[in-house]
């Protein structure tokens, strides 16, 4: 456990915010939704790792070669052309002035979530870079089932790295986290700035739950938000609705005020459950206030590949 995670049961929960509760929700299969099955998550063997090379191509292009099956996917880099022509790998018309390999995470653990069909899965996520390790360059997002204890590879996609959508590379999806209790454990992580200070964050959902195994209901869920600039750390409520099945979050611009947002999925049986959270005059407040964010009526989910909201679109 991280010192900084250790030291936030002592941090006074002053500037939380409490979302009223919410009505409405998305359907989901019930007899899949409440499987109880055991599921932690997946350390893997050196071997079963997926190995890729990362080079730089002419054009502003990397080259991303899965080294085992030997698919090759182009990653357009002209977005961030300015600072490669500053460090002297192109010049301004696409050429290649000196060889560049990049390189990738290795893929030591799978984290369980339900898909879009409620089914319980595993993903595995590899970030790659290019000159340094802020360079991101692609992610490599594979899905996987576990049978027997044996994960099998069900798909793999690779594709430009959406950075603040990356996880946290310095804390560990359900690990405990210090509160009053030893119950608490964090669910899901992120990695972006969402206080507007041009300076990244790290996001972190916790919640309380009994014991390792992530397929299970976790309550009290809160955000906790520490400060990439200063360092000072928030913890705050979902909302009155407050606990859901594999929780996710998602970093998205939800009012359109240029500063990326908190949304969080919280799968019930009854259905997905949402909230959103944004940085205003330095304090994190609702975008929407909870019960009206999960009025159908009103405001209907954008959903990502993975079974969870990646956006709110406003329907009145």
């Amino acid at each position: 456990m991280k010192r900084w995670q250790k030291a936030m049961a002592a941090i006074a929960c002053s500037g939380a915010i409490l979302i009223a509760s919410g009505v409405g929700a998305d359907p989901v299969h019930a007899s899949t939704f409440q499987t109880q099955a055991y599921a932690p998550v997946v350390l893997l063997q050196p071997g079963q790792d997926i190995p890729f090379s990362v080079q730089f191509t002419a054009g502003f292009q990397a080259k991303v070669t899965n080294l085992r099956t030997k698919a090759v996917t182009t990653i357009d880099l002209s977005a961030n052309k300015t600072k490669y022509m500053d460090k002297g790998i192109y010049q301004a018309d696409g050429k290649l002035l000196r060889t560049m390999d990049g390189f990738t995470q290795k893929l030591v653990e799978l984290v369980p979530f339900r898909d879009a069909k409620g089914n319980l899965r595993w993903m595995g996520k590899q970030i790659m870079w290019g000159f340094n390790n802020e360079d991101y360059v692609a992610v490599a997002t594979s899905v996987w089932n576990v049978v027997d204890n044996k994960p099998q590879l069900l798909s793999l996609t690779v594709e430009k790295a959406d950075e603040d959508n990356l996880p946290s590379q310095e804390v560990s999806i359900n690990s405990g986290f210090s509160m009053r209790g030893d119950s608490t454990y964090v669910l899901d992580t992120k990695y972006a700035d969402v206080t507007g200070d041009g300076v990244k964050d790290q996001i972190l959902l916790i919640g309380d739950k009994m014991g390792f195994s992530m397929n299970q209901t976790a309550k009290n869920l809160r955000l906790v938000v520490r400060e990439g600039k200063d360092h000072q750390q928030t913890i705050i409520p979902v909302g009155k609705r407050d606990q859901g099945l594999l929780p996710k979050l998602a970093i998205a611009d939800g009012n359109q005020d240029q500063v990326k947002d908190i949304l969080v999925t919280m799968p019930t049986a009854a259905g997905n459950v949402y909230s959103q959270i944004t940085w205003k005059e330095n304090r994190p407040r609702p975008v929407v206030e909870q019960d009206q964010l999960n009025n159908r009526t009103v405001y209907q989910p954008v959903m990502g590949v993975h079974g969870e909201a990646v956006a709110m679109r406003r329907l009145r």
